[in-house]
């Protein structure tokens, strides 16, 4: 790496050179008085014949052109530069400058056509006309990424420039507004001052120019920024990357630029998903852990610019979008109990599984139902007894390179479903006998017995509900996203009961009811619930609901209203309402049973 502090004409003075804005870098976005303002503060320091004006850091990395030129045809003819830079700090005051030795040609033109004598050198001429030489044909010497000197220029800033040196200049929107008032402020310039203020900006005003020799050592040594100030994602540097190197048809990203929706966020969601994206693609992908830092991530992904992983990364981003972060894929596959298992997954902040997810998904979505299924099942058995400090390495052991169970996208073999499940039961049974002795499902309910609590485990409680419930009667009660809403869960023996025993947030005084209803009988006395419960599960509804119980106090409208006609039965309440009194060894008692019935059907059902 090299740092040097020179006049602005050394940007101009090397011959057979060009810059290049990287696609990580985004669009122009000074303002005109930004640009008009700088120009007002260099005037003014040439005027008061100041020694230096600063125009700060421009911070370049080499970009390797041996072999095959990113940027050109690499024939005898090619008219691509020898030496290109990379942009990483300082594309928009290149920019500016570029349009300013544009507008300064111009008003020379017209000075010196009534009668200005003033010759500019050399350097001060490629300013005003923005481009070299080469071969004999000029060329501009600012482009962007995507930008082919032999095979045409696209971008707007290239075009731009391009019309700069052919003559027919056509600004593009972004830059138009900017243009015009710099050509508006240098027509002010008269004969008097057009030379002050040309010599003093190539020779006073002066940045620091570093130069590194790869853009690892650039972004290590400086805060990785993009245009607008804000951290840039490895994502965003990769990208830039493979369009050279694989050309932009093959590295479009167009599934992974709509996941990121750079135009519909914040800054910090799109730092976020490309995170998100990268990370959970790297365990997919190759079974690695890189930490969640820039040029750990952008290590990471530097020795990965393939067609293969290209497209593992556009099939990440569509799991990402449609199936994980908002579940609006559409194919037959992805029916509501599938939702449901990535909701639930969601809900918990149980991110671990997703690169497993991710892996079935790319393999074969239709495989994803099953998966969904039994990860649901092995986190909600394993969560309902176990702490999770071990848990993330029962599914890192799926991807890790050389491991028995390699599962990863670059040199693993995808495990059948069945044989998924298998492992997740082996794995959960060899943690319960850990713990307890006995039968796994004897050891596995009284562990949940003690460790299961309402307060600590809201989504896995509710999860265990819903399967005890039945889910065809879950599903006609549940709304779309049942995760979305706690609040409808009961707590049979009020919550607000007074001492609090230890019972009261356990799963066996936990039912579910419709929000409405919760909410008018949440406080209420057992007697009074218990009697509603009856209402509630009677199967025919009622043409007059009651309006106050035996005792002769008012029911809640609330509940008169749900037991009106075209509601659905609560027949969950039915073994509620048989109990003449609600103590805490019932509690106890409901809480074995239901931890039975639910291993039952999460162990035998939906793990094998």
């Amino acid at each position: 790496m090299k740092a040097d502090a020179l006049s602005l004409v050394s940007l101009y003075s090397t011959v057979n050179k060009a810059y290049v804005v990287p696609d990580y870098q985004r669009p122009f976005a000074w303002t005109k008085e930004r640009a008009t303002d700088l120009l007002a503060a260099i005037l003014a320091d040439a005027t008061d014949k100041q020694e230096i004006t600063s125009i700060g850091t421009f911070l370049f990395c080499v970009v390797p052109t041996q072999g095959s030129h990113p940027f050109g045809d690499n024939s005898a003819s090619s008219i691509a530069p020898r030496d290109v830079w990379e942009v990483v700090d300082g594309q928009q005051r290149l920019t500016v400058l570029a349009l300013v030795g544009y507008a300064l040609k111009q008003r020379h033109a017209a000075l010196t056509s009534e009668g200005l004598v003033y010759a500019p050198p050399l350097e001060f001429d490629m300013m005003y006309s923005n481009f070299k030489r080469v071969n004999g044909r000029r060329v501009p010497i600012l482009v962007r990424d995507g930008d082919n000197f032999d095979s045409g220029i696209r971008s707007e800033l290239g075009q731009t420039l391009g019309g700069f040196v052919s003559g027919g200049v056509t600004p593009a929107a972004t830059i138009a507004d900017v243009l015009a008032s710099i050509v508006k402020w240098t027509d002010s310039l008269s004969a008097a001052n057009f030379g002050l203020f040309c010599d003093y900006l190539l020779e006073r005003c002066k940045y620091v120019q570093v130069v590194a020799d790869t853009q690892d050592i650039a972004f290590t040594m400086f805060e990785p920024l993009n245009s607008t100030s804000e951290p840039l994602t490895a994502f965003e540097v990769f990208r830039s990357k493979a369009i050279r190197q694989l050309g932009s048809t093959q590295a479009s990203f167009e599934k992974t630029l709509g996941y990121l929706s750079y135009e519909n966020s914040r800054r910090d969601d799109v730092v976020k998903r490309s995170n998100q994206l990268v990370f959970s693609l790297a365990q997919s992908y190759s079974g690695e852990r890189p930490r969640i830092q820039f040029v750990r991530l952008k290590k990471y992904l530097d020795r990965l610019v393939n067609d293969r992983f290209v497209s593992s990364m556009e099939r990440g981003a569509e799991f990402l979008d449609g199936v994980w972060n908002d579940q609006v894929v559409s194919a037959p596959w992805f029916d509501a109990s599938t939702k449901d298992c990535v909701r639930f997954l969601k809900a918990s902040n149980h991110l671990a599984p997703m690169p497993i997810l991710m892996r079935y998904y790319q393999h074969d979505p239709s495989l994803l139902p099953e998966v969904a299924k039994a990860v649901a099942a092995f986190w909600a058995l394993w969560r309902s007894a176990f702490p999770t400090n071990k848990l993330p390495e029962v599914y890192r052991a799926l991807l890790e390179f050389g491991s028995a169970h390699d599962m990863s996208i670059e040199h693993g073999r995808l495990m059948s479903v069945a044989d998924f499940k298998s492992y997740l039961r082996g794995e959960l049974e060899r943690r319960i006998s850990q713990a307890a002795a006995g039968a796994a499902s004897s050891a596995w309910v009284a562990l949940a017995s003690d460790e299961l609590n309402y307060e600590e485990h809201k989504a896995v409680c509710r999860f265990l509900i819903f399967i005890e419930m039945g889910a065809s009667l879950r599903h006609n009660l549940a709304p779309d996203d049942p995760w979305t809403n706690l609040d409808d869960i009961e707590h049979v023996m009020p919550a607000v009961t007074s001492p609090s025993p230890p019972e009261l947030h356990r799963l066996g005084n936990l039912t579910f009811l419709p929000l409405e209803v919760n909410r008018s009988l949440r406080d209420m006395n057992w007697a009074h619930k218990r009697e509603a419960y009856e209402w509630l599960a009677t199967p025919t509804r009622m043409s007059s609901p009651p309006t106050v119980f035996s005792d002769g106090s008012a029911v809640p409208p609330g509940v008169t209203r749900y037991l009106g006609p075209g509601a659905s039965a609560l027949l969950h309440l039915a073994p509620l309402a048989e109990r003449q009194a609600w103590s805490a060894a019932d509690i106890a008692a409901r809480t074995e049973s239901m931890l039975k019935l639910v291993w039952d059907s999460l162990y035998e059902d939906w793990l094998h």
